[in-house]
């Protein structure tokens, strides 16, 4: 049951007078705010591990009750922490301002703020985004993650704009009431039952791309750069880069971008069928931040990075086993396609292959034309480069001489599988010590069992029916 003085406040509108109603919202909302035992009887608090409430409270508030509260700060704040306690609140016959208000001051303290001020100040002091850049930082170390809230206004109408503007993510209706909405909006949907798909498919495939693409572009970055700091360790830390600067300068333009941004557009972890099914899927990931935090970003990024750069780095060069022309040691460039090749085609494996739950014709589209675009690139660099450079890398005649030697295949193929061994085994090690890892492998698993079953009843049938001539 909810406490008297809540129901006193929403009931007081037709009981009282104008003056004498004021009085009593003001008196109802600092009562009731002010004795949180009665009020959060039963009640479990956010964060904590308990699931289910002994009662189930909510709200009602009217456009008056509002502007009382608006006109002291202090039980507008009260109201807030009033209705975060609460299953639902509903707000009647409001304002496009008010509703802008209470979607403001919510935001504000899902973001950590204390009250709806502190926005306007940081616009003031033109230091909003630097506030923004640091709640950003804030909530990528947060651990916590339940704590950190995201707010969403959803509407179909011009009085809803203001609203939808002040969330973190705005929705649009696009009905009866025009297009002003969708407008103003971040996303836009024909109807409101089109809400759930939006949020349980596409915004966990959403969450899921844009977390893979940046730990991977983070990633190859990483090992790539890590063979750099290596190889100064043989040259006494003289700066000396070990890849010629046009092929390194093509290394994030040409031969790495591709599975990058094939896992960025087109990764789908899931079916839509299973994450609208079982909507704790999505709770596990995007809300509770599950791919983008710094212990994944630590075993992602800078593990995986140095592991495969001293694959690709150190055992090339330990090794010895190429050679130059003539029987001769290695000169810099030799070693240095040799490390480049290696850690091309690792990361290019790593993101394609591992890193997804899926493999798709974009997918090996991106493999071949990474791996065209490097051959090609050598191949027409080792017939235009001068025979005597300035820069001291005898590039010309270079690849055409180690493509007919055995080492360098042997060593391409032997440390790349190592590297990607490594990978896979951290990835198994993760995905049984880790419960939401594991779930989504399951259910993963669970899928292609499915699809497995489906085709092969398909192919029985198809027998059926070949047998029975309803072909001819």
């Amino acid at each position: 049951r909810q406490p008297m003085e809540i129901e006193w406040a929403a009931d007081v509108n037709t009981a009282t007078p104008e003056a004498q109603k004021q009085r009593l919202l003001l008196s109802a909302a600092s009562s009731a705010t002010s004795r949180p035992s009665d009020v959060t009887r039963g009640v479990s608090k956010p964060g904590s591990s308990e699931t289910a409430r002994a009662t189930s409270l909510a709200v009602v508030v009217d456009g008056e009750t509002l502007s009382a509260l608006e006109a002291h700060e202090g039980l507008l704040q009260r109201f807030l922490s009033l209705g975060t306690l609460c299953d639902a609140v509903i707000c009647s016959r409001v304002s496009p301002s008010q509703k802008a208000l209470i979607v403001h001051n919510m935001r504000v303290r899902c973001e950590g703020g204390n009250d709806g001020s502190s926005k306007s100040k940081d616009k003031k002091l033109a230091g909003w985004w630097l506030g923004a850049a640091w709640r950003g930082i804030v909530s990528f170390f947060r651990h916590d993650s339940d704590r950190y809230m995201v707010t969403l206004a959803i509407g179909d109408g011009g009085n809803d704009i203001a609203m939808i503007q002040e969330a973190h993510a705005g929705i649009g209706i696009a009905g009866q009431e025009g297009l002003q909405a969708s407008r103003a909006a971040d996303f836009s949907i024909g109807q409101f039952r089109f809400l759930q798909r939006l949020l349980l498919v596409h915004g966990r495939w959403s969450y899921v791309r844009v977390s893979m693409f940046i730990m991977g572009t983070f990633y190859k970055c990483m090992a790539f750069y890590l063979t750099q700091l290596i190889y100064q360790f043989y040259t006494g830390f003289s700066g000396t880069s070990l890849f010629e600067s046009w092929t390194l300068s093509m290394y994030n333009t040409l031969f790495s971008i591709l599975p990058v941004l094939v896992v960025g557009i087109f990764e789908q972890d899931l079916k839509p069928s299973t994450l609208l099914a079982f909507p704790e899927l999505y709770r596990d990931m995007g809300p509770r931040n599950h791919l983008f935090t710094v212990p994944e970003f630590l075993r992602r990024v800078i593990v995986l990075g140095l592991l495969h750069a001293i694959v690709a780095a150190y055992f090339p060069f330990a090794g010895g086993l190429l050679m130059g022309y003539n029987g001769t040691t290695n000169d810099q460039f030799i070693n240095s396609l040799m490390v480049y090749s290696i850690m091309m085609l690792t990361v290019t494996l790593k993101i394609a292959y591992i890193d997804v739950r899926r493999w798709i014709v974009f997918s090996h589209i991106s493999v071949i034309l990474s791996l065209t675009l490097w051959f090609g690139w050598n191949g027409v660099l080792n017939h235009i480069y001068p025979k005597s450079p300035g820069d001291g890398y005898f590039v010309l005649g270079v690849f055409d001489m180690l493509m007919s030697k055995a080492p360098f295949w042997f060593q391409w193929i032997i440390f790349t599988a190592v590297a990607l061994c490594i990978n896979v085994l951290l990835v198994l090690v993760y995905s049984v010590r880790d419960p939401v890892e594991h779930k989504i492998t399951s259910w993963v698993a669970f899928e292609r069992r499915q699809e497995h079953t489906a085709n092969k009843e398909r192919r029985k049938q198809w027998m059926a029916d070949h047998k029975l001539g309803r072909f001819s």
